[in-house]
């Protein structure tokens, strides 16, 4: 059997998302390899190659997939144990940047201003980017999981959900700007965004409205920012985000800045009355 058709049946079998059969697709395909072949040597091998050309963190995402692949067909019987272990892939720490509420007001506010609109289903995007920004920043749910939920999956404030990586259901507590933008919007069936706008174009408008708006940062950032946000207010961003592993939110999406603006500097060095800041002569 070869590695992808064993990586299909493996999600198959675990009931995996379309998002991580995908993602284990896309690694098998570079390995034209047969189940049976799957040792740490091997896995090793192919990951001191990859850091070559891909990144610490793409490598090591290939890392934890193939490891799991590998235990699994030791299980069944497809692979033999080996005593030996996979090499460590050190990737260094990530400095997650999200945008301040002061950041996402200007952002909201280019939004309101954006000329243009959707064709098929038409939509001023002034009507539907404010939506898209209030709603993505309050729920914190991914581009593919905005564009899946449904007008029927509200209830009052709840948005229920089933989330496309995890295929686990997720509840988001809208508050009321997300839910009076939504209301404008126009139903042109049961999905909310997704009548209205591709993934692709969703994508383009909204790069094309931070560089507006002058900020840095991707789409993307409204998750960090809600996950963020949802820390700084007491909330877990585990919860927030609908993700599974404990401390994987905070790792990857919490801005620490952005966290640290409730907390106060150490107490000052005592210093005598007559103490004036010297400038350093230079050599």
């Amino acid at each position: 059997m070869t590695l992808i058709d064993y990586a299909d049946s493996y999600c198959t079998t675990i009931g995996g998302s379309r998002g991580y059969r995908e993602q284990l697709r896309v690694l098998c395909r570079r390995l034209p390899w047969q189940v049976h072949e799957l040792d740490p040597e091997r896995i090793s091998e192919y990951l001191t190659h990859a850091l070559r050309h891909l990144s610490p963190s793409t490598v090591q995402n290939h890392r934890r997939m193939l490891a799991t692949l590998y235990r699994r067909a030791v299980r069944d019987g497809l692979a033999a144990k080996s005593t030996s272990e996979i090499c460590r892939v050190k990737c260094p720490p990530k400095i997650i940047r999200a945008w301040t509420l002061e950041e996402l007001r200007r952002l909201l506010d280019c939004a309101y201003e954006m000329p243009g609109g959707t064709v098929k289903n038409p939509c001023h995007y002034k009507t539907l980017l404010p939506a898209w920004i209030l709603v993505g920043y309050s729920s914190g749910l991914r581009r593919g999981d905005m564009l899946e939920i449904r007008w029927d999956s509200l209830r009052g404030n709840r948005l229920q959900v089933v989330m496309s990586k995890t295929a686990q259901p997720h509840v988001c507590v809208l508050d009321d700007a997300a839910l009076e933008s939504m209301a404008s919007l126009p139903r042109y069936d049961r999905l909310i965004f997704g009548s209205i706008i591709t993934r692709d174009r969703i994508q383009r408008v909204m790069r094309r409205l931070i560089n507006q708006a002058g900020l840095d940062g991707t789409g993307k950032w409204l998750r960090r920012s809600s996950a963020t946000y949802a820390e700084l207010s007491g909330m877990s961003a585990t919860f927030q985000l609908g993700h599974l592993t404990p401390g994987l939110a905070y790792k990857h999406y919490v801005d620490k800045v952005i966290l640290s603006e409730l907390r106060q500097p150490v107490p000052s060095i005592p210093m005598a009355a007559h103490w004036t800041p010297r400038i350093a002569s230079g050599s």
